[in-house]
């Protein structure tokens, strides 16, 4: 029975094969288009036999064939839809601010190449020099946390804005960073300060970026030093906790 079911599957293959022999191949000759996929274009005013002859399908005198048809959305001098909808939604796109990210594990690697100085206070105008951001800034820099476990600087940085991860991994190395708030034209001359003989004053900061850069725990310009040093010690002591349950291997 199994030579049987054998010989069956090998006459099976040795037909099918000697269909495919017989087809015709491939070629520009016997090849074409799905039905359906372009459609034919209808002529219009050639004669009554097509069906769009005389009148060309517009109908007689009026809007359609003096091709005066009105506006979308028009409905025939009554209140339209869209006026009588009242309209609801939100939006703040107009006055989002939108900071260029940064992440620590990025200003890691440029300092290991030797491209950022972590000698020296850095600021927007230090990572757009190196590179480490684009060089199209619209509001302002802003440090990430991604990276923090790897983050072994010790460094004083100055940006716009900053992640609680971010904040902490540095100041745990003994860091310093302070955020800052820049207007276009404070932020512009300080990217090029050659575009400007006098440096302009940055301005004050609107009611709601005054609280943000007040309060210590985004270790704003406007914060109290007491407060920021509170939360430093904080930080520190959280950082030596660890360490120390690192230095424990508990496996």
């Amino acid at each position: 029975m199994v030579l049987s079911e054998v010989t069956k599957s090998v006459c099976h293959v040795e037909r099918n094969l000697k269909c495919l022999k017989d087809m015709p191949r491939i070629s520009v000759q016997n090849i074409r288009d799905f039905r359906g996929a372009f459609k034919k274009k209808q002529r219009v005013g050639r004669g009554p036999g097509s069906g769009r002859g005389k009148t060309s399908g517009k109908g007689h005198k009026g809007q359609g064939q003096r091709g005066t048809m009105p506006r979308i959305g028009f409905e025939g001098g009554q209140t339209p839809f869209y006026r009588l909808v009242p309209k609801h939604g939100f939006t703040n796109a107009k006055f989002k601010k939108e900071y260029t990210p940064v992440s620590l594990g990025r200003l890691q690697y440029f300092i290991d190449s030797q491209r950022i100085d972590p000698n020296e206070k850095i600021t927007i105008e230090t990572l757009w020099r190196s590179g480490a951001v684009s060089h199209k800034i619209k509001d302002g820099v802003r440090i990430l946390g991604t990276g923090a476990t790897w983050f072994q600087g010790k460094i004083d940085i100055e940006v716009s804005r900053a992640t609680q991860s971010a904040i902490e991994a540095i100041e745990r190395n003994g860091g310093n960073i302070k955020t800052v708030y820049h207007d276009k034209i404070a932020l512009r001359a300080l990217l090029k300060p050659e575009k400007y003989d006098i440096r302009p004053r940055a301005a004050r900061p609107s009611h709601k970026h005054i609280l943000f850069y007040a309060d210590a725990k985004n270790r704003g310009y406007l914060a109290h030093p007491d407060e920021i040093s509170k939360l430093k010690e904080e930080n520190k002591k959280l950082g030596s906790l660890v360490e120390q349950v690192k230095d424990l291997n508990i496996s």
